[in-house]
């Protein structure tokens, strides 16, 4: 009899539980959100590969309007072997804007036999056909192809053009003068509001005349250029 009774008692609570209605929730289950963010394999969420963002800084540097005064050395890299030439110049430009110039260019050049022509002419007594330049001026249009920075530490970044000039000018020569085409190519680089440091390639293509012969030739030069800014509103190269 007492059995019975806790069978019944435990039957009630049974029917009482199973009669309740759900609880209702709010929002999606937690299930549902997992599934909202699950995407296909190596695609990017909508929101990151729609948008685009787009980064604008002006030059650092202005050039327009400005002159430019350098001095300059060079090194002749492609001379006879009996002669060794170094060059010292200086060069004036003028900015038209940020892409163009237009400059003016001359220099002294220095002439010396080297060993092995000193040691021909001292055992043989033969003397090299040579010719060679003692001085050069030309003219020539320069174009900045890009500008760019790199930084030099966590304060301090140096930007620079990228540059090509084209132009003609004469060279004296030890048997007269000639005209000739030239070729620069080269790095500038933007020092605090007004330095620049030219570092560069410069070619003249001339018709060099000897003793003995007449030959078209090319003469590379490498070159480093230390000049200054005039004129303008610069703000500043280094920062």
């Amino acid at each position: 009899m007492k059995f019975r009774k806790v069978l019944l008692a435990v039957l009630a609570c049974s029917s009482a539980l199973a009669s309740q209605e759900p609880v209702p929730t709010d929002g999606p289950s937690l299930e549902d959100q997992l599934q909202v963010l699950n995407l296909p394999a190596n695609q990017a969420p909508a929101a990151v590969s729609t948008e685009k963002l787009y980064s604008v800084q002006s030059r650092f540097n202005p050039l327009k309007n400005r002159f430019e005064v350098s001095a300059s050395a060079a090194q002749d890299f492609t001379n006879s072997s009996f002669l060794s030439s170094q060059q010292m110049g200086a060069a004036l430009r003028y900015h038209f804007n940020d892409r163009w110039s237009l400059g003016v260019s001359g220099g002294q050049v220095f002439n010396a036999f080297t060993e092995t022509a000193t040691l021909l002419v001292q055992r043989e007594g033969i003397v090299p056909d040579l010719s060679y330049a003692k001085y050069r001026t030309d003219l020539s249009v320069a174009y900045n192809t890009f500008y760019g920075k790199f930084r030099l530490n966590l304060d301090h970044v140096l930007y620079l053009d990228q540059y090509v000039a084209l132009g003609g000018g004469v060279v004296g020569l030890d048997r007269g003068n000639t005209g000739m085409a030239t070729l620069d190519i080269g790095f500038a680089f933007w020092l605090g509001n007004s330095g620049v440091l030219r570092i560069g390639f410069k070619d003249h293509f001339y018709r060099e005349t000897r003793q003995l012969s007449s030959v078209m030739t090319n003469h590379w030069l490498g070159h480093v250029d230390i000049g200054w800014m005039l004129g303008g509103s610069p703000v500043g190269g280094v920062q």
